[in-house]
């Protein structure tokens, strides 16, 4: 879904997760916003979050290790997730497999860090 700049700076979020799977890094967000003239409370306290893996956020059964990894960035005073070794665990049980994720499929991922705003 693609918002404009406007409706972004209306809604003003306090915290922004883009996707492991599609998105550019995270500073290269950064640099986008501010070309853009994205002004919200996410960019100027640099609270813009990656997703540690590729489906961890949408798609796929894994995305249960992102909610944990975003319930330690929203609430740090209750949730503690030791992720990585959540993500061993998973990985194991449904997968039969180790998880490493520098061998994570990063395929489809965004070939250029501009991003488009309508």
């Amino acid at each position: 879904m693609k918002i404009s700049v406007e409706k972004l700076n209306a809604l003003n979020p306090q915290i922004i997760f883009i996707s492991a799977f599609i998105s550019a890094p995270v500073e290269d967000f950064y640099t986008d916003c501010y070309e853009a003239g994205v002004d919200v409370e996410a960019v100027r306290n640099k609270r813009i979050y990656n997703h540690p893996a590729p489906g961890w956020d949408f798609g796929s059964p894994r995305w249960i290790l992102g909610l944990m990894y975003m319930a330690n960035i929203l609430h740090p005073e209750i949730f503690n997730f030791d992720v990585f070794a959540e993500a061993e665990e998973f990985y194991q049980k449904f997968y039969a497999t180790d998880f490493s994720i520098s061998d994570l499929n990063r395929s489809f991922g965004k070939p250029s860090s501009k991003w488009m705003w309508k």
